[in-house]
């Protein structure tokens, strides 16, 4: 997220009515040019609320998270709170062909912060004596549109939120992301997007629908989540992702082989309670790597 207090004023001029979600995201890039991820994630998001079907529809959770009574807790971890969401760091995703259109994608990232109304909360510890990771696992289908977009669906998928009173995760070894107490896990139930490319670089947005099946009470309070969801972000073929994932060749035990592809994706996930009977979305983004999959594949 942009800190600090500085500002950025952004002027962007694009024609919106009558505009296709892929062209009008197009637009958007290339006015981005190098903004902060963060900040294009954020424009992204606001802009494709009125080109995508769904919207959040879920009234965020608001609440607290007593890490010091999580299972495996050493007392030197903290309770944190108010928040509504988790903010993401870089994490990475990994697509695997299982034939025709059909992927299998496995990703995991970590924590960076807690959020209330997208400012961040005070957290001193995460990351120092404790670490919150998620590992998320999905299937999806691929369907270009045209040369520059695609359309991806994502078919079903599990994910989990692991509290680890040590702070051991490492991208490179591929250990340390599961290897905690899950206190929040859930089900993906579908979902839709879109991507488009510019420049060598590709951004988008998914909205994945997502149930929340189980989460630890006596960390969670009130005991109220039954959903969650979120904005999620892929940046490939970029340069400044080489430090993360030069050295990657495994994600959740799975290698990275020939024909296989890896990405650099960030989001944040905002928890939440029911709503007129409708779920909430999270982990958006997880799909998009099939764009590049298409444009690469082709290029083979």
């Amino acid at each position: 997220m942009l800190g600090g207090t500085s500002r950025i004023g952004v002027v962007c001029h694009t024609r919106v009515a009558g505009t296709h979600a892929p062209e009008f995201m197009l637009a958007l890039f290339n006015c981005f040019g190098g903004l902060h991820m963060k900040f294009a994630q954020t424009l992204l998001a606001l802009a494709l609320a009125g080109t995508m079907g769904s919207a959040f529809a879920a009234v965020n959770w608001n609440g607290t998270a007593n890490y010091t009574v999580a299972p495996g807790a050493q007392l030197d971890e903290e309770a944190v709170g108010p928040f509504d969401t988790y903010d993401m760091g870089a994490g990475v995703v990994l697509l695997k062909n299982t034939g025709g259109n059909t992927y299998n994608g496995f990703y995991q990232s970590f924590v960076t912060n807690h959020e209330l109304a997208s400012t961040s909360v005070n957290a001193p510890k995460l990351n120092n004596t404790y670490e919150l990771t998620m590992a998320a696992n999905f299937t999806q289908t691929v369907t270009p549109v045209g040369t520059s977009s695609s359309l991806i669906n994502v078919n079903s998928g599990t994910f989990n939120l692991y509290f680890d009173s040590s702070v051991d995760r490492n991208f490179g070894a591929d250990t340390g992301f599961t290897d905690g107490a899950s206190i929040l896990s859930g089900t993906i139930i579908g979902g839709t997007g879109s991507a488009v490319s510019s420049g060598g670089m590709i951004f988008g947005v998914t909205d994945i629908t997502v149930k929340v099946t189980s989460y630890n009470t006596a960390v969670f309070e009130p005991d109220t989540i039954t959903d969650a969801g979120g904005i999620f972000t892929l940046r490939l073929g970029s340069p400044f992702d080489a430090a993360l994932l030069g050295g990657v060749t495994s994600v959740q035990g799975n290698a990275k082989n020939s024909g296989d592809f890896l990405f650099a994706a960030d989001g944040n996930i905002a928890l939440a309670v029911p709503e007129a009977e409708t779920y909430a979305m999270m982990l958006a983004g997880l799909g998009l790597v099939g764009f590049m999959v298409s444009r690469r594949r082709g290029s083979l």
